[in-house]
């Protein structure tokens, strides 16, 4: 898959594209790439026009807080069969494009001969382009098609991931993106607590910019060189430990991927270590449990 940033580029010509936020890659967001794929036929390369930053945080002044991360997204997409992802820089500048200029960029950057949005797709000044302004802008220059939302008790959306997900909801969020939610990194070193507790764990750097869950245990599914474990996690605000089911070996330096199944229950404070160690092991049983 090529990767292009705000340049002309002969590979995205005649190609059938899909525009918005790709945050979190969910099940709407599939279905744009599945109604894509139909049209190209395998004849037409198949791309996604996208931003960096994502608008929503450059317009609110908000902290970059994103379901995927670019290369997460990138990942994604790719394994979703697209031929190319291209992104427009972002800035308070572009926002004030009108929707006219937009699809003249378009026109002159990508040369797409289909364009397919979400029906709720907003673009330009002041947001006042929608996909049927798109639709009577586009005329003569490229077809556009409209995907209808997809729903799941009520319209599926990255902002409503994130809400469920703050919430601790990882169950409902899940079903929404159409996979696990994971987060990933590298493993550094901890204070040794969980080890002296009989519970090793490893503690896992996550990006600043990767939306964490509502704090408390989960359980979950840590991907380790190619194999899966289950594990109990521990998240804390920024801080992310896991305790890895039967698995003993050394992970420290290494690139970890971890996907949430379900919260367990709300952290607590514990009298001493032992009252401690005895709810991680309640927490481990009902894991254990869940997994028969």
């Amino acid at each position: 898959m090529k990767i292009l940033t705000n340049k002309r580029d002969s590979f995205t010509k005649d190609s059938v594209c899909g525009i918005g936020s790709f945050d979190g890659v969910h099940r709407g967001h599939q279905e744009i790439i599945k109604y894509m794929k139909r049209l190209a036929h395998a004849k037409k390369r198949i791309g996604i026009i996208t931003f960096t930053p994502l608008p929503f945080f450059v317009l609110k002044s908000a902290p970059i807080i994103t379901l995927t991360l670019r290369k997460e997204k990138e990942d994604i997409i790719r394994e979703l069969g697209t031929d190319f992802i291209y992104y427009f820089n972002f800035s308070r500048e572009f926002s004030k494009l009108k929707p006219a200029d937009f699809v003249d960029l378009l026109v002159e950057y990508i040369s797409p001969s289909i364009v397919v949005i979400g029906e709720n797709f907003h673009f330009g000044e002041a947001r006042e382009g929608s996909a049927s302004v798109l639709k009577h802008l586009a005329q003569n220059k490229f077809l556009v098609h409209i995907v209808p939302r997809v729903k799941e008790n009520g319209t599926i959306s990255s902002t409503r991931i994130r809400e469920l997900l703050l919430l601790g909801h990882v169950k409902a969020a899940n079903k929404l993106l159409g996979r696990e939610y994971t987060v990933s990194g590298r493993v550094i070193k901890g204070k040794g607590k969980g080890t002296k507790l009989g519970f090793p764990t490893i503690n896992i750097k996550v990006d600043k910019e990767k939306l964490l869950p509502l704090d408390g245990i989960y359980k979950v599914k840590v991907m380790i060189r190619n194999k899966e474990y289950v594990g109990a996690l521990f998240c804390r605000h920024d801080v992310i430990e896991v305790h890895v089911l039967d698995f003993s070996n050394n992970l420290y330096r290494k690139e970890v991927s971890v996907r949430l199944l379900e919260r367990i229950r709300n952290i607590r404070r514990f009298t001493d270590d032992d009252a401690l160690r005895a709810a991680i092991a309640r927490d481990v049983a009902t894991i254990r449990q869940q997994r028969t």
